[in-house]
């Protein structure tokens, strides 16, 4: 995991992340994003960890690459939100790109205070 220690996270770097957050975390559902929240590895010390992940789907790169900037603009909107050493995991529908910014902030921030782990 690489750290950035301006926004306090760390962020998720490898497939095999990915797949312990999807399968240790509680899954919650949204129109556009789906969301997996664990408590990760018990170090209430350590900063959130996030993941962003893209569905298939997304039929160009731009399309693809202005998902991830806005995901991340969200994460970083709602940081103070975020759990001190807990797993999150948002993966984006197609669509997604089409849908205004402030909804997706707002998707974000339900789907993040909805699971209390």
């Amino acid at each position: 995991m690489t750290g950035d220690q301006r926004a306090g996270l760390q962020w998720i770097t490898k497939s095999s992340q990915i797949r312990s957050a999807r399968k240790e975390g509680i899954f919650s559902r949204g129109e556009h994003l789906l969301s997996w929240v664990s408590a990760g590895s018990g170090d209430e010390s350590g900063p959130p960890v996030v993941g962003i992940v893209l569905r298939r789907g997304f039929k160009r790169a731009v399309d693809r690459n202005l998902v991830r900037r806005r995901l991340r603009g969200c994460i970083m909107g709602v940081r103070d939100l975020l759990e001190p050493g807990h797993v999150y995991l948002i993966e984006c529908k197609p669509g997604a790109e089409l849908v205004d910014y402030q909804k997706l902030v707002n998707e974000v921030e339900s789907l993040i205070s909805r699971v209390e782990t």
